[in-house]
């Protein structure tokens, strides 16, 4: 009912604006501030342009209210065309005087060649912080993305040559194309520039209400831990994103309708979207965490990892634990939280535990089915990593992670 309300009044002052011709820009400090950071300089660019009309269709608050939404793109100029340069910009969408959507140019970034930088997403945040104090901050982020994996590591980093020759084995499949924190071509798909997930967390100059995560894998445990002090809360995906994206034509209307941000609408019309496709677009994973309890997750997580420790070097754990990739993909590293717990022998006090703080740190998650060929039966919507002996590289760049200096998962 209150969201009805909202909208009744939304409407009336678009109607009034409208009749009267007026639309004093508002000034002081903003309720609530949605960011939008969209890194489309690779093939998702034409999927980045699609989300950006989307949420033009949307509801949009207007000059006069204390809440706005402040979009920096960057995308190619033409689709697969990854040479020639297209300066990236920061724009404000708003419902104008006559109640349809304005685009309005507030700064085009001329010298910056890569947006998927921690400079760069910092320089347009701090701009964005400048030109519109707020109360609140929200912030979407669009793009490939990996996970907790450092930049460029897949399965076959540090495998075997005997794991080399069985990842591919794997007979190709037609599936449809995802999304892979941040990335840009440089000149070719063949040439990638990431922002590693440590310079990610540093790039962001506000505290944030909710961080939404429009990547691949971004419902790693890892991820929510290395952030939970940036914002609130989360939205993200623990499988792989179709290239379709979040859902964007309920965006503004989810943030702002209410008195506080609607996470769990928004995650739920995120499930309903996918859930109600057909084949093998009928794909996909969401997850809402509150940063609130992760520390207590973390203890509940880590006293098992303690007490079943020679577990872990079972070499058949991994073929037993839910998954969170598909048969053929090269980010073979991402498993169910508590199903992985169950697999080590967790006894029914442990899960307990373990169940009360996935209580409060996921108030929501959903799954369709199947992703692709992979059967999503068992599923907490957090992901965790399985330490391999033979990745020494990977499992150091994990010790550096907060979590598992939370949880010792790997010693």
């Amino acid at each position: 009912m209150h969201r009805i309300k909202s909208y009744l009044i939304l409407l009336a002052a678009v109607l009034l604006v409208g009749c009267n011709g007026i639309d004093r820009p508002f000034t002081g400090t903003f309720d609530q501030v949605l960011i939008y950071y969209g890194m489309g300089y690779n093939n998702l660019s034409g999927n980045l342009r699609t989300n950006l009309d989307q949420l033009r269709s949307d509801v949009l608050p207007g000059l006069s209210y204390d809440k706005a939404i402040v979009v920096f793109s960057h995308n190619t100029s033409v689709s697969g065309d990854y040479k020639t340069y297209n300066e990236p910009v920061l724009m404000r969408f708003y419902r104008g005087s006559d109640g349809k959507p304005v685009t309005d140019t507030l700064k085009v970034y001329d010298n910056m060649d890569v947006s998927a930088s921690k400079e760069s997403m910092r320089q347009v945040l701090e701009d964005v912080k400048a030109r519109f104090p707020a109360r609140r901050y929200g912030l979407l982020v669009s793009s490939h993305g990996t996970g907790w994996l450092p930049p460029g590591y897949n399965y076959n980093s540090e495998a075997s040559r005997l794991a080399r020759r069985k990842a591919l084995a794997q007979p190709a499949q037609p599936w449809p194309e995802t999304k892979a924190i941040g990335n840009q071509y440089l000149g070719s798909s063949s040439s990638t520039t990431w922002i590693p997930l440590e310079d990610f967390a540093g790039a962001i100059p506000m505290h944030l209400d909710y961080l939404i995560l429009d990547n691949c894998l971004s419902g790693a445990v890892e991820l929510a831990y290395e952030l939970k002090d940036v914002c609130d809360r989360f939205v993200v995906s623990p499988a792989e994103i179709l290239t379709a994206g979040m859902v964007y034509s309920t965006l503004s209307w989810d943030m702002f309708a209410g008195g506080d941000p609607d996470l769990r609408t928004y995650c739920r019309e995120y499930f309903q979207y996918y859930d109600a496709q057909s084949g093998n677009h009928r794909a996909g994973t969401v997850t809402l965490v509150e940063s609130a309890g992760l520390d207590a997750l973390a203890g509940a997580f880590g006293a098992i990892v303690d007490a079943h420790r020679a577990a872990l070097a079972d070499p058949a754990l991994r073929e037993s634990v839910q998954r969170y990739y598909y048969g053929s993909s090269s980010l073979r590293f991402f498993y169910d939280l508590r199903d992985l717990c169950v697999q080590l022998g967790a006894t029914p006090a442990e899960l307990d535990r373990l169940g009360a703080a996935l209580a409060a740190a996921v108030p929501y998650h959903a799954e369709t089915p199947m992703f692709f060929d992979l059967p999503l039966e068992r599923c907490c919507g957090l992901s965790v990593y399985i330490p391999e002996s033979g990745r020494p590289a990977l499992n150091d760049y994990y010790r550096s992670l907060a979590w598992n200096r939370a949880v010792r998962l790997v010693e």
